[in-house]
């Protein structure tokens, strides 16, 4: 703030101000017109203390009055009662919002318009079981406060980075009363909450009023009503709630229940059409909407050349438009040049719909840069939007801010091609900037040495074949021209980094593309995603088919667990202590089934899946399952000790007919016991490869005292030994085993059957 200003002499400048906006032969037509040539108020000092600002601010945007007087001529008393509704309205709803459940204030905390720390209201009739911070009713009006705590804070935060270049927002008070009007206006309009944006938004409405703040006097008592000092908060509230009432499509997020057509108990984008169709509309945000058509539709229709370059690049307008439309320009001017347009805006069209126009026409006054640049140029120029510089001998007496409001009003009015060419007329008129688009910058190329046809013919094959690729001009000339360019665009020492970042990582990178000769290549992608851990997968993600099974597969188990450890609680709970044969060791495991069965609660309550198999059982019931667990894993391991201890492995009795001769019945149970026995034999690639006998030794003999015990299983026998007999007169055949043995045509013994 200026100190040496006065208090008498703000009055003054009041004065003018409010004489231009409230005397007798004043209309709302020419005080717009004023405002659009820079009359209304006094820019000498080009700075962002313009006295009366606050005042016309609040002429145009307060709600009732004055823009909805059918009058022309608006009277000072009906804006201070507008203004006196809004600040009561302000105390009241702020004191509701801060109190909190048993009755206190915030340390410190003031209501707009009192000079005194708000008094506890105590309560004496409170439920102490509901109204208490530490408990856990549903209705516990606790919740809802420290909710709105953790909103407060949030807000600060922002608050405390809004425009750091400024001191006058690093002050404590300042950044408190900022904090108070936007929490009120968050918990007001729940749909659409407190954005990021809002505080910039914010900030210089507060900045504003504060200016023209004056203390109450006896001689200018209706000035100092309108703008006085203990209001300030009250009053920027107000102007920021008459902003938002068409601002706020530009913060909305997600779409407002309210404003569905038609109650159905489908999802939220799906409506039925009358021909019993579903029709799918995506909910886009308004600011979205917005963004599209200002450079689509109202850029296409009145610059084609500019609109096509931006489409060709594919610049999105979400990247620049978001900002500029939230924040109203706040970012693309200076502070001073961003109010003295809100002093145009304000004026001309308080609904702010002239505002995607504007933006139209800050795209038609850069349109040198635009259409030349490449997609980094475009950005750059949209990004960083520069402030035009006027000669030092222009007669120019129109804002630069002021000429853009008006080139806004004359496309929307008339938005064609023709409109967008006496736009940039009036740019080169006014602001000096050429008509002509210039070409884009070519890339230079350096001469080299000039090389011979032999030289050329004598380099060899691998070497005309890089040549080949090589684009015009060589890769040097190429490389300079990148550099050069990179220099004038001031980003050289990004891609130094960026070079630098990647020769660090080549060895990383080179190392996950090279495969080793060993690892197969066929190996999917999707086993490499799986065996990562949970933790690494992003939250968006969904679970592979595998990973669900498995947790399944957990989850089944864990049950498993538990329902064996109720049964054992329950066995144990169900004994009785008169019977029992030591008392005392049956109350103890009692005592252990009762904490197992709490253990139990706790896990099914908590959802704990990692279950600790020492608290589901007591101590003899534990070691008891350990050493049942233990005796299948011993016996298994016999088993296989008493397989490996075996000569060799015998096959499995096939159901076949045997045609040997007949063997004792002391013999014949013997060898039966050992084919039994060997059926049960682990299987092995030797034994599924080789027929038996290939490892056994042959011992026949002349005369036939082969042992029968030490046979192998014979083979299936061949058909001669089958008989075939005709029953009934049908053709079908029967096959029946013989009733005889067969002859013995010599001395040769046949165990095999083979012989004949």
């Amino acid at each position: 703030m200026n100190p040496d200003r006065t208090h008498s002499a703000k009055l003054q400048a009041f004065k003018k101000v409010y004489d231009h906006l409230f005397h007798s032969t004043s209309s709302l037509s020419k005080i717009r017109d004023s405002a659009l040539a820079d009359r209304l108020l006094d820019y000498t000092n080009d700075s962002m203390e313009v006295v009366g600002r606050s005042l016309v601010w609040k002429f145009f945007l307060i709600a009732d009055e004055p823009l909805k007087s059918t009058s022309n001529v608006v009277k000072p008393e009906t804006l201070l009662r507008s203004l006196q509704s809004s600040r009561k309205r302000y105390a009241d709803l702020l004191s509701q919002k801060m109190i909190a459940p048993d009755g206190s204030y915030p340390e410190g905390f003031m209501v707009s318009g009192s000079s005194n720390p708000s008094p506890r209201r105590d309560n004496p009739f409170l439920d102490l079981e509901r109204n208490n911070p530490l408990s856990l009713h549903n209705d516990n009006p606790w919740t809802e406060w420290f909710a709105a705590q953790e909103l407060r804070k949030m807000i600060a935060q922002d608050v405390e980075r809004t425009f750091p270049e400024i001191d006058f927002f690093r002050n404590t008070n300042v950044q408190d009363q900022l904090t108070n009007v936007l929490f009120l206006y968050s918990s007001m309009n729940t749909s659409t909450g407190y954005r990021q944006g809002m505080h910039e938004l914010l900030a210089p409405l507060y900045y504003a009023v504060d200016v023209d703040s004056l203390l109450d006097t006896h001689e200018s008592h209706l000035i100092s009503e309108l703008c006085s000092k203990i209001w300030v908060a009250a009053d920027a509230w107000a102007l920021f709630e008459s902003i938002m009432c068409f601002a706020s499509r530009w913060y909305e997020w997600r779409e407002n229940p309210s404003t569905y057509a038609l109650p159905s108990p489908l999802s939220n984008h799906i409506q039925l059409n009358p021909d019993g169709q579903a029709q799918i509309k995506p909910y886009i945000a308004p600011i979205v909407q917005d963004c599209n058509q200002i450079q689509a539709i109202l850029l296409h229709t009145t610059d084609p050349l500019l609109w096509k370059h931006l489409q060709s690049s594919g610049l999105e307008p979400q990247i620049y438009g978001i900002r500029w439309l939230r924040l109203l320009f706040t970012r693309e001017f200076s502070m001073s040049d961003a109010m003295r347009l809100w002093d145009v805006l304000f004026a001309c069209d308080p609904t702010l719909d002239v505002v995607p126009w504007v933006c139209v026409a800050m795209l038609i006054r850069i349109r040198n840069l635009l259409i030349p640049g490449d997609y980094t140029a475009q950005l750059t120029s949209l990004l960083r939007y520069p402030t035009p510089v006027l000669p030092l001998d222009s007669t120019n007496t129109v804002h630069h801010t002021s000429l853009l409001m008006r080139q806004a009003l004359a496309l929307q009015l008339a938005p064609t091609p023709s409109t967008g060419v006496s736009v940039v007329a009036e740019n080169r008129n006014l602001l000096d900037i050429p008509m002509e688009v210039p070409e884009p910058p070519s890339t230079p190329r350096r001469k080299g040495p000039p090389q011979s046809t032999a030289t050329r013919n004598r380099s060899s094959p691998t070497h005309a074949r890089q040549q080949s690729f090589q684009p015009p001009g060589g890769l040097p000339e190429m490389l300079g021209g990148l550099f050069e360019r990179g220099e004038s665009l001031n980003i050289n020492k990004t891609l130094m980094s960026a070079v630098t970042e990647l020769k660090r990582n080549i060895p990383e990178l080179a190392a996950s593309f090279v495969r080793s000769p060993l690892q197969s290549p066929s190996i999917p992608m999707t086993v490499e995603r799986q065996s990562q851990q949970p933790d690494e997968r992003p939250p968006w993600e969904p679970k592979s088919r595998r990973e669900l099974e498995r947790e399944m597969a957990e989850l089944r188990a864990n049950d498993k667990h538990l329902g064996e450890s109720l049964s054992w609680v329950v066995d144990t709970l169900l004994q009785d202590e008169d019977t029992s044969q030591d008392p005392q060791r049956l109350k103890k495991r009692k005592q252990e089934a009762l904490e197992s069965l709490s253990y139990v609660r706790d896990v099914l309550i908590n959802g704990i899946t990692e279950i600790e198999d020492e608290r589901l059982y007591g101590e003899a019931e534990l070691a008891n399952r350990k050493f049942k667990a233990r005796e299948p894993a011993q016996a298994r391991e016999a088993s296989l000790v008493h397989a490996h201890t075996l000569e060799m492995p015998k096959p499995a009795q096939p159901p076949v007919a045997d045609t040997r001769p007949r063997i004792s019945g002391n013999n014949r149970g013997h060898t039966t016991a050992i084919s039994s026995s060997s059926s049960n034999a682990p299987w092995s690639p030797n034994t599924a490869r080789l027929a038996p006998w290939n490892y056994t030794k042959s011992s026949f003999s002349i005369d036939g005292s082969l042992p029968a015990t030490t046979l192998p299983r014979l083979p299936p026998p061949t058909s001669d030994n089958f008989q075939r007999s005709h029953i009934g007169p049908g053709p079908s055949q029967v096959i029946s085993p013989p009733t005889k043995a067969p002859p013995k045509r010599d001395r040769t013994p046949d165990p095999l059957g083979v012989l004949k």
